[in-house]
C-alpha cells in the first residue's frame, strides 16, 4: 500500500451487530463490525463474520461451534457500553441487560432488526482473527427499523463512550500488529 489507508474503508462495516455465544462459565456477547451475507442461495442462508482472538466470544464460538448474531435498532445503542467496552475475561457481564437464550443457551437481544442462531461451518484464521462460516439456521427475529450503524452510534452515545472506545480500540490494534497475517509477515 503506497499511502494511507482511507477512511473510505469504514464504508464497508456492516450495521452493528452483537454476537453471542456461551460456554462453561456461560452465556457472553460482544459488539462485532465485520459481517457480511455470504450465499446467494436464499434457502441455504450463510454468514461470514469476523471475531477478534481478544474477544472471549471469539473463543466461545471456536469452542461450540454456534452462536447468535443480532442486528442491532438504534434504540439498543446502550448495548454497546457493556458489549463494546467490557471484555466478558473480567467476568460475566450481561446481567441486567434485556437478553434472550436460545434452547443451547447462546444468548441474543430481542428488539434488534433482526436475530439469527448460526451453526459454524468452517473458518478463516486471520492471525489476530477468525472469520467465522455459518449456516443461519433459525431465523429468531425480523422486524422493519433502521439498523444501528457507527456514525449514528458515536451520534448517540457521546465522547465519553468514544474515549473509551478508543481506548479499547488501541489496545487491540496493537495486540492484532504483532499477531495477524500480512504482505511479507507470518502470512
Amino acid at each position: 500500500m503506497t499511502k494511507a489507508p482511507s477512511s473510505a474503508l469504514s464504508l464497508l462495516w456492516a450495521p452493528l451487530c452483537a454476537v453471542g455465544a456461551r460456554g462453561v462459565h456461560g452465556p457472553n456477547a460482544q459488539i462485532c463490525l465485520a459481517v457480511v451475507g455470504a450465499s446467494i442461495v436464499p434457502e441455504r442462508p450463510r454468514l461470514l463474520v469476523g471475531l477478534w482472538k481478544t474477544n472471549l466470544t471469539h473463543d466461545l464460538v471456536a469452542a461450540s461451534g454456534s452462536f447468535t448474531l443480532t442486528v442491532l435498532a438504534e434504540p439498543q445503542h446502550e448495548l454497546l457500553w457493556p458489549l463494546g467496552i467490557r471484555s466478558g475475561r473480567e467476568g460475566p457481564k450481561l446481567g441486567g441487560l434485556p437478553v434472550a437464550l436460545t434452547a443451547v443457551g447462546n444468548p441474543w437481544f430481542p428488539g434488534g432488526i433482526a436475530a439469527f442462531e448460526c451453526a459454524v461451518l468452517g473458518g478463516l484464521d486471520a492471525g489476530d482473527a477468525t472469520f467465522f462460516l455459518a449456516a443461519v439456521v433459525t431465523v429468531l427475529e425480523e422486524r422493519d427499523g433502521v439498523p444501528l450503524r457507527w456514525p449514528r452510534a458515536q451520534q448517540l452515545l457521546g465522547p465519553s463512550f468514544l474515549r473509551a472506545w478508543e481506548a479499547k480500540a488501541a489496545r487491540n490494534r496493537s495486540a492484532a500488529a504483532s499477531t495477524m497475517h500480512w504482505i511479507g509477515a507470518n502470512s
